[in-house]
């Protein structure tokens, strides 16, 4: 998922240590037997336009929390920080 997620050309940027591409990527194939399940991505989009992107996944579940197996998706602006300034 990491590799065709960073291939997209509206993400941004990919945050998985399993990435050739990612900073800590030599430090993490020594220290780790996988590279865990938690993918980040940034997509090149305007808030609104994140909102619709969210609403419109098939396969992860919108959900604030890692705590299950489920595949799930969270974006802090719209979930967690809505009433921010």
């Amino acid at each position: 998922m990491a590799e065709v997620l960073e291939a997209h050309p509206k993400v941004a940027q990919v945050y998985y240590p399993g990435l050739k591409s990612h900073p800590e990527h030599e430090l993490a194939k020594r220290q780790m037997t996988g590279f865990g399940g938690v993918v980040s991505f940034d997509i090149d989009a305007d808030l609104h336009t994140t909102i619709k992107f969210i609403d419109a996944l098939k396969i992860p579940y919108i959900a604030p929390s890692f705590g299950g197996y489920e595949s799930i998706v969270h974006q802090p602006a719209i979930m967690s920080y809505w009433y921010c300034p």
